[in-house]
């Protein structure tokens, strides 16, 4: 299949694509498409004279505010039923990493890059990053504990779905809560996500005393 550049205002979203992103993961895919440009092509299909994005829907999210004109794409001559399921395929057919492998390539790249960039791309902790980092240099109980450590110290994304009324409240309940939280306390680069983690130590402590 070849990959060709199309015009991003012939490219249409997938209505009925069920994949989705946190906040924090798009900025995290938007730090890296600002550092890298888009490396993966999207791939679409044509209906009538625009083209139906089936892989890349949060991609082509995140590049309509930073001015592309044209993306890569590989066209695909599809009917609705194989889109769809080409759609399902591309989104949940993941490998695993070889960990050791990982941890090589990321000793490489702390040794060339500031922590804070990789920590810009790639969703993890700065304890969790270390630990992955430094996997292998010890024997196989130390990298089993370490192992642990990383997995306990690596940033798990929470999605809730809310009607507009629910996400305003709990907006304006967390608002106080992200005002008293600085981004990368406890390793963790999400203002949101502490604050949510304050309220409910805030809540657990009240319960706590009044029992």
């Amino acid at each position: 299949m070849n990959v060709v550049d199309l015009p991003t205002r012939q490219l249409v979203p997938a209505p009925w694509n069920p994949n989705s992103m946190d906040a924090a993961m798009l900025d995290w895919l938007k730090a890296s498409i600002r550092s890298y440009g888009l490396v993966v092509p999207l791939v679409v299909r044509r209906i009538g004279k625009v083209c139906e994005v089936l892989s890349g829907n949060q991609r082509l999210t995140v590049v309509a505010g930073l001015g592309f004109k044209s993306l890569p794409c590989i066209i695909v001559d599809l009917d609705d039923a194989h889109a769809r399921l080409l759609a399902q395929a591309l989104n949940h057919l993941r490998g695993e990493d070889d960990l050791g492998l990982r941890a090589e390539l990321l000793r490489t790249v702390l040794e060339h890059l500031p922590q804070e960039d990789v920590l810009a791309v790639l969703p993890e902790t700065a304890d969790s990053l270390q630990q992955l980092a430094s996997l292998g240099r010890q024997d196989m109980a130390g990298y089993l504990q370490e192992w642990q450590h990383t997995q306990a110290a690596r940033l798990h994304h929470f999605s809730a779905q809310l009607t507009d009324d629910q996400l305003t409240l709990v907006r304006e309940t967390l608002a106080p809560f992200v005002a008293q939280v600085s981004a990368g306390d406890g390793g963790n680069p999400n203002r949101q996500g502490l604050a949510l983690l304050l309220l409910c130590q805030t809540y657990r402590e009240l319960r706590e005393g009044r029992g």
